[in-house]
C-alpha cells in the first residue's frame, strides 16, 4: 500500500515538459507498453495531487482490459479522500534508469481485493526522459547493431557488412573501426549518408558528426573506436533508438532479477 503523504518536492513534472520534449510518446500502444512495464516492475510512483501540490507515493497495480489504470490507495482514509478530490495526478517514476512522467485525470475511488484503490483513464501522452548525458548503453552480444557509411557518389548499403556499433544513446553512437585511417572518420568530419541498422525494423537514415577517434589495447593489438554524434536526427528516428534501448534494458534487468 502507498505510504503517508510528504512535503512537495521537485518530483512534480513541469506543465510544459510533454509539449516541448522530443521524448514524448503519444501512440496509445507505446504508452500502454510502458505502463505495463511499470506494473511488472512494481515501480514506485510519486503522484502530485492537483491543485494542492501534495506528493503521494503509489504503485500502478494494473492496466485493465478497457485501457483504464488501477492505482494503489493509502492505508489512511484522510489521504484517500484528498486523492479522490484531486483534479489530476502528475506522476513521476523511473524504470530501468529511465525517468517517466505522465498525467492521470479524475481518479475514482474503488475497492480492489478488499483495499482502497483508484481508477483513472490512461494518459494521453507520456514523457520518457532518457537524455544522452545520463545514459549510454553497450550493445549486447548476439544482436549486433551496425553502421553503414556511404559517400556522395555511393549511397550506403545495409545489405553488406557494416561497422560494428559498440554503444548507443539518444544522442550518438560509438563504432569499431578497422584501422586508424578508416575513410571519413576524423574529428569534426560530417558523415552525411549513413544507415543505422538495429536488430528489428528497417535501417534508419542518419547523419553523424565524428566527435573523436581513440584506440584501446587488446593484448598486443590496437582497437580503434570512433565516437559520433547524431546530427538533425528526426523525432521518429530518435524514438526508435530510445525504444530499442528501453527494450534491451528491460530484458537485461529481467534476466538479472531472475538470477537473484
Amino acid at each position: 500500500m502507498a505510504a503517508a503523504e510528504h512535503t512537495p518536492t521537485q518530483t512534480q513534472p513541469d506543465d510544459d515538459d510533454e509539449s516541448q520534449s522530443s521524448y514524448v510518446l503519444q501512440d496509445p500502444l507505446e504508452i500502454e507498453r510502458v505502463l505495463r512495464a511499470l506494473v511488472d516492475a512494481r515501480a514506485m510512483i510519486s503522484a502530485v495531487l492537483a491543485p494542492e501540490g501534495l506528493v503521494c507515493p503509489t504503485v500502478l497495480l494494473a492496466v485493465r482490459d478497457d485501457g483504464s489504470l488501477l492505482l494503489d490507495g493509502s492505508q489512511r482514509d484522510a489521504l484517500n479522500r484528498r486523492i479522490e478530490a484531486a483534479t489530476h495526478l502528475a506522476c513521476d517514476t523511473r524504470l530501468d534508469s529511465v525517468q517517466i512522467r505522465f498525467r492521470l485525470q479524475a481518479p475514482v475511488r474503488v475497492v480492489h481485493e478488499g483495499y482502497t484503490a483508484f481508477v483513472t483513464p490512461p494518459p494521453e501522452s507520456l514523457l520518457r526522459l532518457q537524455r544522452r548525458e545520463l545514459y549510454r548503453m553497450r550493445i549486447p552480444p548476439g544482436a549486433p547493431v551496425t553502421l553503414h557509411v556511404g559517400t556522395p557518389d555511393a549511397p550506403p548499403d545495409a545489405g553488406i557488412a557494416g561497422l560494428r556499433v559498440l554503444d548507443i544513446s539518444g544522442g550518438g553512437i560509438a563504432v569499431s573501426l578497422p584501422s586508424e585511417t578508416e575513410a571519413g572518420f576524423t574529428p569534426r568530419n560530417l558523415l552525411e549518408a549513413c544507415l543505422l541498422r538495429l536488430p528489428d525494423g528497417d535501417p534508419i537514415p542518419v547523419r553523424l558528426e565524428v566527435a573523436h577517434v581513440f584506440c584501446r589495447h587488446a593484448g598486443n593489438l590496437l582497437r580503434w573506436h570512433a565516437g559520433c554524434r547524431f546530427v538533425g536526427l528526426p523525432q521518429a528516428a530518435q524514438r526508435r533508438v530510445l525504444q530499442y534501448i528501453f527494450q534491451v534494458e528491460r530484458q537485461r534487468n529481467a534476466r538479472q532479477r531472475r538470477a537473484v
